[in-house]
């Protein structure tokens, strides 16, 4: 994944951290972040800025959205 890229976050029921408010909305990756010694990115989703675990996004194809 890369900034750009076009995500769906998905819901991590293992981690349970993903608000229901982001839940299967999709977002613009602006850029790549790190949780502790995690790869993460910074999503603009609903018009703000946040941050998810990789494992907590899917790239979006164009047929998808």
């Amino acid at each position: 994944m890369n900034p750009g890229d076009i995500v769906r976050i998905k819901h991590t029921a293992h981690l349970g951290q993903v608000s229901e408010e982001f839940e299967g909305k999709i977002g613009v990756i602006v850029s790549h972040a790190k949780r502790l010694y995690v790869p993460a990115a910074k999503v603009l989703v609903l018009g703000e800025i946040a941050e998810f675990d990789l494992d907590e996004l899917e790239v979006v194809e164009n047929g998808d959205r």
